[in-house]
C-alpha cells in the first residue's frame, strides 16, 4: 500500500509539473503576441482616426414636416466673412398625406435667404422613414412669414457648395422667388452642386468653424419652423500610411 501511494504522489507531482510549465509557456507566448501587435501598429493611424459622423446635419420635424441634414456648406477654415453669401444644404421630407409648399426662408444673420440655380424642380419619392430626428420638434407657427409664388425650383443632388461672394457688392447668383412644393410621401433635396439650393444672401455677421445661422422656414400649411443651421466641418482629409524606408546597402542585414 505504501509503495502504491508514493507511486501516485509523484505521479500526480509530474502531472503538476508538467500543467504548470504549459500554462507558463502560453502566458509567455501571449506577452511576446502583444508586444509584436504594438510594435507594428506604432506610428500608423488607426482606421477610426479619420471617421467622422455620416450626419452632421441638424434634424427638426414640424407635424408632418420632417427636415433633415440641415448645414451652411463648407467653405474653408476662415468660414465666411461679413457681406459674403453662405450656401444652405436642406432636404424636406413630406410624410403627410397632402401635399406641401415652401414659401419662404428668412435668417436672423443674412439680409434675405435665396433660392438660386437652376430653376426646374426635383422631387423624389421618400423613402420608407426619413432619418430620425436629433433635434426637438419646434411647435408650429399659425403666421406664415412668406408668401407663394409662381415659380417652383428644386434639386435633389449633393455637390460641393458653390463658392460665396467676396463682399456685399460682389454679384451674386440669379436668385427665385421661393416656392417648392413637396408631394406626399416624398422629398425635395435643396443641396449644391446640380440644381437650385438656397443661400444665405448678404451675411451680416461673420460665420466661422463653430457658429450657426437661425433660418426660419415657413410653410403654405401654417407652419413655420426655425432651425439653428451649424456650418458644416471640415470634410476629414486621410493620411498616407507611414511606411519603413530602409537605407542603401543594408537589405537583408539584421
Amino acid at each position: 500500500m505504501t509503495a502504491v501511494s508514493e507511486s501516485e504522489r509523484v505521479s500526480r507531482e509530474a502531472r503538476g509539473s508538467r500543467t504548470s510549465r504549459l500554462v507558463t509557456s502560453a502566458l509567455v507566448a501571449g506577452a511576446c503576441a502583444a508586444l509584436a501587435l504594438a510594435g507594428c501598429s506604432a506610428g500608423q493611424m488607426t482606421q477610426t482616426a479619420t471617421q467622422v459622423a455620416a450626419v452632421p446635419g441638424v434634424n427638426v420635424n414640424a407635424g408632418t414636416i420632417a427636415l433633415r441634414n440641415l448645414v451652411i456648406g463648407y467653405n474653408d477654415p476662415g468660414g465666411y466673412p461679413v457681406g459674403s453669401n453662405a450656401p444652405l444644404e436642406v432636404r424636406i421630407f413630406n410624410e403627410g398625406v397632402t401635399a406641401v409648399t415652401l414659401v419662404g426662408a428668412s435668417a436672423d444673420k443674412a439680409t434675405a435667404v435665396s433660392l438660386v440655380g437652376p430653376p426646374e424642380p426635383v422631387v423624389t419619392p421618400a423613402p420608407a422613414s426619413p432619418l430620425p430626428a436629433t433635434s426637438e420638434s419646434p411647435s408650429p407657427s399659425a403666421a406664415p412669414t412668406g408668401s407663394p409664388a409662381a415659380s417652383p425650383a428644386d434639386s435633389a443632388s449633393p455637390a460641393v457648395p458653390a463658392s460665396p461672394s467676396a463682399s456685399p457688392s460682389a454679384p451674386a447668383p440669379a436668385s427665385s422667388p421661393i416656392s417648392i412644393q413637396i408631394p406626399p410621401q416624398s422629398y425635395a433635396a435643396l443641396v449644391p452642386g446640380e440644381g437650385a439650393y438656397l443661400q444665405l444672401t448678404g451675411l451680416k455677421e461673420a460665420v466661422v468653424p463653430g457658429g450657426w445661422v437661425t433660418v426660419t422656414f415657413t410653410f403654405d400649411n401654417g407652419v413655420s419652423v426655425p432651425v439653428q443651421i451649424p456650418l458644416a466641418p471640415q470634410p476629414a482629409m486621410i493620411v498616407p500610411r507611414a511606411t519603413s524606408v530602409v537605407p542603401a546597402g543594408e537589405e537583408g542585414h539584421e
